[in-house]
């Protein structure tokens, strides 16, 4: 596997992620007050690891033609 592909993997990854995070912030608009405490959290999660995803795939996008 390259560095590309791997990265392509996490930008899936962060895809995914961001396509959950828009389903939830969409539930949490008509959520009642005792279940948008969780909601938000698990935006908040969600959304630290598209960014993780985001970063990660930009360092093995620099990677790329570098050595192992």
């Amino acid at each position: 596997m390259t560095y590309k592909e791997w990265a392509e993997e996490y930008i899936e990854s962060a895809e995914t992620l961001k396509r959950k995070i828009s389903l939830l912030k969409n539930e949490a608009e008509f959520a009642p007050a005792a279940k948008l405490r969780d909601l938000n959290n698990r935006i908040s999660i969600m959304y630290g690891m598209y960014l993780d995803c985001m970063k990660t795939a930009d360092i093995l996008v620099k990677r790329e033609g570098t050595a192992y």
